[in-house]
């Protein structure tokens, strides 16, 4: 169960492959209207199992907040077009209904951003239902240009060029991230053994 406590101390962290059980557990967390609203269509159990195997952590990139207790808060799927001269990638995001109104979306969004960039993108988009004012509140946040649709409106990020100093600090802000998660998760690991123990 989370409290306020929760997020002090949120850490920002790249996933890998052995994380995809923490992502399933993240998205189970959300209810159907948010799973609507994230995807676009109804969810169930089986296409959220499909979802989470089908994410190519080497090709595109997923980024999670996680609290102090290496519980995954808010979830970020930077997707790159398959495409070869493509310069776009495409965001999706969640957050766990009690970690909301903290800026974790916009968080999540700039740290993507920047990933997007030093890969090479020049362009950030997010597609959306009409009714995810949620979405569309961040992406006025962020900056981004929301150009309307019907049934599936969408914002644009114009990225700057990578530079050393993007490079630099992407490489060194992500190698402290996971020295920090890997810490969470070994305490929390510590903390669970206990509890089954006692």
């Amino acid at each position: 169960m989370h409290n306020s406590l929760s997020a002090t101390n949120p850490l920002i962290a790249q996933l890998g492959s052995h994380h995809r059980a923490r992502v399933h557990a993240h998205l189970r967390q959300l209810p159907a209207d948010d799973l609507w609203l994230r995807f676009g269509y109804v969810v169930t159990e089986e296409a959220l199992r499909r979802y989470v195997r089908s994410l190519h952590f080497s090709r595109d990139a997923v980024f999670g907040i996680f609290d102090q207790h290496a519980e995954l808060m808010a979830l970020g799927h930077l997707g790159f077009d398959k495409k070869a001269d493509s310069r776009t990638a495409e965001f999706g995001v969640s957050v766990l209904p009690s970690m909301r109104r903290q800026g974790f979306g916009l968080r999540l969004l700039q740290r993507v951003a920047m990933h997007a960039r030093n890969r090479g993108a020049t362009q950030l988009t997010m597609a959306y239902v009409p009714e995810n004012e949620a979405l569309k509140h961040l992406a006025r946040s962020a900056g981004m240009e929301l150009v309307q649709d019907r049934y599936e409106p969408r914002a644009y990020l114009k990225l700057d060029p990578p530079s050393a100093a993007s490079l630099m600090d992407e490489t060194f802000s992500e190698m402290l991230a996971a020295i920090d998660l890997g810490f969470r998760v070994a305490n929390a690991n510590v903390e669970a053994h206990r509890t089954t123990s006692a």
